[in-house]
């Protein structure tokens, strides 16, 4: 994904672009106050993101909030990651959304999800049609 013109890095960037800006058109009651922005490493199928340890490796971390993004360190959203699925703490009690991206093997097409609180969370699969532009197929809806 080093390379801004290949197939997969598009559809990345697509999916950030749309996660972000459907977290960003919601009123101020029903969005999270920020949310981290993650992009996983190639996965074979959408569970490989389920649970609370995920086997595949996390490339990069961001926190968006109305100010923007500011990078962070991976190690910061996995401990969120891990405290958010304790039993210690409830869903509910975190005010931070999630927004995560990752491309199946293959590159062809990225899994987008958008966690921004209990029931208000769905996934994605994006892939470009052969017109160019972006075609959504809904995996998921909480």
């Amino acid at each position: 994904m080093t390379d801004a013109d290949t197939p997969g890095r598009w559809l990345v960037e697509q999916a950030v672009r749309r996660l972000v800006a459907e977290w960003s058109s919601r009123d101020e009651q029903r969005r999270p106050r920020g949310a981290w922005v993650v992009l996983w490493g190639s996965i074979a199928r959408d569970e490989d993101l389920e649970g609370a340890t995920v086997t595949v490796p996390l490339l990069a971390a961001w926190f968006l909030t109305d100010a923007g993004f500011v990078r962070r360190d991976v190690w910061s959203y996995l401990r969120h990651r891990a405290l958010r699925c304790s039993s210690v703490f409830s869903p509910l009690a975190t005010e931070v959304g999630v927004l995560e991206v990752a491309l199946y093997r293959g590159g062809t097409q990225v899994y987008a999800a958008s966690h921004l609180g209990p029931r208000d969370a769905c996934g994605v699969r994006l892939e470009r049609g052969p017109d160019g532009r972006l075609m959504e197929q809904r995996v998921w809806v909480s």
